[in-house]
């Protein structure tokens, strides 16, 4: 499998200037990059010079980039697309359009975004509601196996309260898609783990199909998507089978445990040989997505791995 990109989220932590960073892409035997959320505003201009040395490219930025200097904890959730607060979405759709400011500047084809996550609200025992965090991941933890009566009950939870989010992400894509398409740049909504992460594979799917732009994508987490099937969210295959048409990157690591994920891969049990249906599409941009303690030897092998399932 060739073409494999690295994320700079590998390389938090360690206050590495662009260029080293860019030297480790190269001696890992990788020639392009994911720009990630961490990257800040004055490192364009290194990360520019730097990728030309090494000859490698971008081929993603993960939103949002680059990160404010004043912001001491830059994540891809400091703004959600799809909040339903008007003011709060502006300031998403403004910190969206300046990572597809620098995903044009750096010839990357896609922008990685994530949606934002739904607000469950379960009823009380008189009356009105009270908020609700999912269960799933402690069900697993204390059964070591999905719980099928708390899916169903979680489930429902989220169908009520989801529509006012699906409003707002489509507000947000009525004004930022025609600003893709004529970049040329995907605006890919990656799978998360938890059943609060929206949009879901249906919503997406939904969303796909109000907005037939070949700009909406999907991006899949390979990790993510193992840890949703583990708590029984959302299968792999059900997954792939709604969003694959038009998944355009896929970020690549390992679970290891019941939940640990960003390993490298081979690490855990993810049985990458079955996604290579995906993860064989031509054009789509593959990036190995590390936690910043996998070690150097670790991630040399599942580098390996990969190229070797091709």
């Amino acid at each position: 499998m060739e073409g494999l990109a690295l994320s700079t989220s590998y390389f938090a932590g360690r206050r590495w200037p662009p260029a080293r960073m860019a030297a480790e892409t190269r001696a890992l035997g990788l020639g392009r990059v994911e720009l990630g959320y961490r990257t800040r505003e004055p490192e364009l201009d290194l990360w520019q010079a730097a990728l030309a040395a090494e000859g490698l490219t971008v081929g993603s930025v993960h939103a949002f980039c680059p990160a404010s200097v004043a912001d001491p904890f830059p994540g891809p959730e400091t703004f959600s697309l799809a909040e339903p607060d008007p003011a709060r979405r502006q300031a998403a759709l403004r910190a969206a359009l300046r990572t597809l400011d620098c995903a044009a500047r750096f010839g990357a084809r896609a922008v990685v975004m994530h949606g934002g996550r739904v607000a469950l609200r379960r009823p009380r025992a008189l009356f009105g509601s009270a908020p609700y965090q999912s269960r799933l991941s402690e069900a697993l933890r204390a059964l070591g196996r999905p719980d099928p009566a708390l899916v169903e009950a979680e489930r429902r939870l989220r169908l009520e309260a989801a529509p006012r989010w699906m409003d707002a992400l489509s507000f947000a894509l009525e004004a930022l898609l025609p600003r893709f398409e004529e970049a040329g740049v995907a605006l890919a909504f990656e799978n998360l783990p938890g059943l609060e992460a929206f949009p879901d594979p249906a919503e997406l799917a939904f969303l796909r199909r109000r907005f037939p732009s070949p700009a909406l994508g999907a991006w899949y987490d390979v990790g993510h998507g193992e840890r949703k099937a583990r708590v029984g969210d959302w299968p792999v295959e059900e997954t792939l089978a709604l969003t694959g048409a038009f998944t355009v990157g896929a970020h690549l690591h390992d679970v290891r445990g019941l939940e640990e994920d960003h390993r490298a891969p081979g690490e855990g049990a993810v049985d990458f040989a079955a996604l290579l249906p995906l993860l064989a599409k031509p054009g789509l941009i593959r990036v190995l997505e590390p936690a910043p303690d996998v070690p150097r030897e670790a991630l040399v092998r599942g580098v390996a791995l990969l190229r070797a399932l091709a």
